[in-house]
């Protein structure tokens, strides 16, 4: 008798509450004979007692001590080390797309004949994720941006370190809330770019949903090729809510010289955060922010200052919604999985990007696709 291992693994990343599994999808997974081992975890939304009620078995372990043929699942990046890694890891890697760090993490794997199925990167027959936070991550990013509008506009002589640490909130509605009850009836402009995509969506959708006299320019592709780079548009407004996903080179919509002009734009909420990638057209940083400290000032900002925020987990302000959407999403694939190996074309594509992304460092992987991941 042969059962596949599943290891829901705790996040190292400060702050993070989402999970790429919920209670619910525990249940689904164990009633199908999944043996499902859960690290124990104080910052989960949902309680190790959830998991347990739910089939899972709760463990101190750490995923370093899982056996070689369990499969790790998480969502962000891994804490740094050199030691070999024998499991397959289904996470968000960040390394896929020549990001600083990639080559020494995918040479842990190599060495120790693990491999990484990217979150990311887990897409249907015609190249669509199957699972995205990008509408809670531009929701987020949206409601962070205003925050961060409202604080800076009270006081130009605001540093970046003096705007308070951001905790998650408990629904949506008490996002909501909040932000009404800080705006009143002040009155902004909010320029998002990327606006019919997933994130971009999100962003359109806070602002709406406040109903408090929010100026919304939304653009996408057509306004954005038309127009001429750096985007002038952009400083005739408050706040800028970047949603582009980035796949390939574009032109930069932001750079310092343009900034230097600015007498309007205060926030920059890049929820694209991609600032280690070389084709970042936000060119005015290099370096994300973080849930402790959100801001940072952006480059060319010297007249009128210009605050930028770039968390790349914004989704976890609102951890019980991202993660119920997410999770619902990816759990028949997951299942799919789990009961047949790396045989369907989703994972196949995800184990391709693997082995492409190691080749593109010279990092020989030296094994063949996994077809099972059941052991006895």
């Amino acid at each position: 008798m042969t059962k596949s291992l599943l290891w829901l693994r705790k996040e190292d990343k400060a702050g993070e509450h989402r999970v790429p599994l919920t209670p619910a999808g525990a249940r689904e997974l164990t009633d199908a004979g999944v043996h499902l081992v859960v690290e124990s975890s104080d910052n989960r939304i949902f309680a190790d007692a959830q998991y347990a009620e739910a089939g899972a078995e709760l463990t101190a372990l750490h995923w370093t001590q899982a056996p070689a043929h369990a499969v790790i699942i998480g969502l962000k990046e891994l804490e740094d080390g050199t030691t070999p890694i024998a499991q397959r890891h289904i996470f968000f890697s960040h390394t896929f797309k020549g990001q600083s760090g990639a080559a020494a993490v995918l040479a842990r794997f190599a060495a120790g004949g693990g491999s990484i199925l990217d979150l990311e990167f887990l897409a249907d027959d015609q190249g669509r994720r199957i699972a995205a936070f990008g509408y809670w991550a531009g929701y987020a990013g949206a409601a962070v941006g205003l925050l961060g509008l409202l604080h800076y506009r009270s006081s130009p002589l605001h540093s970046p370190g003096d705007f308070p640490a951001l905790r998650a909130f408990a629904n949506r509605q008490a996002l909501l809330d909040a932000l009404r009850n800080s705006i009143g009836t002040q009155a902004c402009k909010v320029i998002v770019m990327g606006a019919l995509g997933r994130c971009g969506r999100g962003a359109i959708d806070l602002l709406t949903e406040l109903d408090v006299g929010i100026e919304i320019t939304a653009w996408d592709k057509p306004e954005f090729d038309a127009a001429s780079k750096p985007v002038a548009d952009i400083i005739a407004h408050d706040l800028f809510v970047n949603c582009v996903y980035l796949r390939e080179k574009i032109a930069p919509m932001i750079t310092p010289e343009l900034l230097r002009g600015n007498t309007r734009l205060t926030i920059i909420s890049d929820v694209s955060c991609d600032p280690n990638n070389s084709n970042n057209p936000i060119a005015v940083y290099d370096a994300i922010t973080s849930l402790q400290s959100p801001f940072r000032r952006a480059w060319g900002s010297e007249v009128h200052p210009v605050y930028l925020q770039a968390i790349d987990h914004l989704p976890t302000l609102l951890p019980q919604e991202a993660s119920e959407e997410f999770a619902a999403a990816l759990l028949p694939h997951l299942r799919e999985y789990l009961q047949a190996g790396a045989s369907a074309p989703v994972w196949q594509r995800a184990d391709e990007h693997y082995r492409s992304a190691c080749a593109s460092y010279g990092i020989a992987t030296g094994m063949v696709p996994v077809q099972s991941i059941t052991a006895t």
